[in-house]
């Protein structure tokens, strides 16, 4: 049985290039295409597509919008085809209920990949998306240590703070910690990424403010 597919796109060569890598796959089967909003939303009731390949930017409507009357009316899957990488828009889109994203720039084989992920019930992101989320994930996760205070240090990661404090060098502090520098400096740099800092300075603000440091 195939998978019936709606297309929604305002470029027409957007959509015929799409309709023409479907007819080549096995499976799929284009029921419905849209060129804005309107058009989806007027789809005959008779016609219940699988996936909806969804363009965000729409002349009449936002495509976020119509995830939630994808989701909610049609029931379908929807996997975002997506000029942009916004990472406001990619994650907005995932909360309404996006099942995937694919760059406009992928090839037909990735959108291959992509559908078949999509309709077996599992996420798909491009790889260049991929970065963005990971990178809107580490931005809200240091968000929420702001609003819920430290994150669990060890007790040698205090100490590589309180050495950092005193003004020691990675050297110094490996000879004082009887370790190397390179592992000193590992150390560090995961403290950073752990605590959402940029760098030394910070830190030692940072541990000042939170107590970390013992001040003299």
């Amino acid at each position: 049985m195939n998978i019936k597919v709606a297309i929604v796109d305002d470029h027409r060569i957007v959509r015929d290039g799409l309709k023409a890598i479907l007819r080549g796959m096995n499976g799929y089967e284009i029921v419905y295409e849209a060129a804005d909003g309107a058009r989806l939303k007027s789809i005959p009731q008779n016609i219940a597509p699988d996936l909806v390949l969804l363009d965000i930017g729409l002349p009449d409507v936002s495509g976020l919008d119509l995830i939630e009357f994808i989701k909610q009316q049609l029931g379908s899957r929807i996997l975002v085809l997506t000029a942009e990488m916004d990472e406001e828009i990619i994650c907005t889109s995932l909360e309404r209920g996006a099942d995937g994203f694919m760059n406009k720039d992928a090839s037909g084989d990735e959108l291959l990949r992509a559908m078949d992920a999509v309709v077996q019930g599992e996420p798909y992101f491009g790889q260049n998306l991929s970065s963005v989320i990971y990178r809107s994930y580490k931005r809200k996760i240091n968000e929420l240590k702001n609003i819920y205070g430290m994150p669990a240090l060890t007790d040698r990661e205090r100490e590589i703070i309180q050495a950092l404090g005193d003004g020691l060098s990675f050297k110094e502090i490996g000879a004082r910690l009887f370790i190397s520098p390179r592992t000193v400096e590992n150390h560090k740099t995961n403290i950073l990424e752990k605590l959402g800092l940029k760098n030394t300075i910070e830190l030692v603000k940072y541990a000042i403010r939170h107590k970390i440091i013992l001040l003299e």
